[in-house]
């Protein structure tokens, strides 16, 4: 690798790591900075009276406060795995301090800026405890207001959520090519995957794009076989949360591991955007 390539790496990754990676995967105990009480949150009418706090761009409440607004009594707590779980008859949530997601019905609804503790209390978005409980919500801006609009006692279940031939092939390619890595490099490669679906020079489905071989083949996994691996469990919560829509980068086409890398054309003629792990990734 020349000179010049390494500088242009670092100084890529050092902007990045300011502007674009999230602390969702690395919240502190005490959770981000919270600006206090800067949204009101109206549902079907009824002002919340729970505690709002503005995190960035993202509105967090208390799961606890939230839950029992909708009428939810009960909410426990694990010590030994630091998770918030609620159960009924129609929900089943775990909010786990630190998790880039609340699990609720088989769904993994992703947290902006993850799960946190503040005070002894476990703090979410509001728009994923929304989802989860079964609102609808609509920002008005003009008036920082959140309106919830109750269309269902909770969020429909993960198996008629999400496309069963979809999830299959990418969780078993996020599995295959980032078994080992980190989280957030997991959601990468899931997202290099989305992000061909979404480009017209790249096939238009997920299986497509996987066993894609216009121009060589383009996974490894596809032809070695490993894609037909049974997944890991992080790698299924990955995919859960691309096809909920996450992105890390709109930008990110491709990706490699130099150590192991046996042709650099990736390299030599893409833009380099990240590391994460053991992958770089490039537009």
């Amino acid at each position: 690798m020349d000179i010049m390539k390494t500088m242009r790496r670092i100084a890529a990754a050092a902007v990045l790591t300011v502007l674009t990676l999230s602390p969702v995967f690395s919240a502190a105990p005490e959770g981000p900075r919270a600006e206090p009480d800067a949204v009101r949150v109206v549902a079907d009418g009824r002002p919340y009276g729970g505690r709002c706090v503005l995190i960035s761009d993202a509105t967090y409440v208390s799961l606890r406060e939230f839950a029992e607004f909708c009428g939810v009594c009960r909410v426990s707590w694990s010590r030994s795995d630091s998770t918030a779980r609620v159960e009924t008859d129609s929900l089943t949530l775990r909010a786990t301090n630190g998790s880039p997601f609340i699990e609720a019905n088989g769904r993994c609804i992703p947290c902006k800026y993850g799960v946190f503790i503040e005070n002894g209390v476990t703090m979410a978005p509001l728009s994923a405890l929304a989802a989860a409980f079964g609102y609808r919500i609509e920002w008005i801006g003009s008036r920082r207001t959140a309106s919830l609009t109750r269309v269902r006692l909770a969020t429909v279940r993960g198996e008629f959520c999400y496309d069963d031939g979809e999830l299959f092939w990418l969780s078993r390619i996020i599995s295959a090519e980032a078994r080992g890595e980190c989280f957030d490099g997991k959601l990468a490669v899931g997202t290099v995957i989305m992000n061909r679906v979404a480009d017209p020079s790249y096939p238009d489905s997920i299986y497509g794009v996987i066993f894609d071989t216009k121009d060589g083949v383009q996974f490894t996994p596809a032809a070695i076989g490993t894609v037909y691996e049974v997944p890991d469990s992080d790698s299924v919560a990955a995919a859960k949360m691309i096809l909920e829509g996450y992105r890390t980068s709109d930008e990110i086409m491709f990706f490699l591991n130099e150590r192991l890398a046996e042709s650099f054309w990736i390299t030599n003629n893409c833009k380099y955007v990240m590391t994460i792990g053991n992958h770089d990734f490039y537009a």
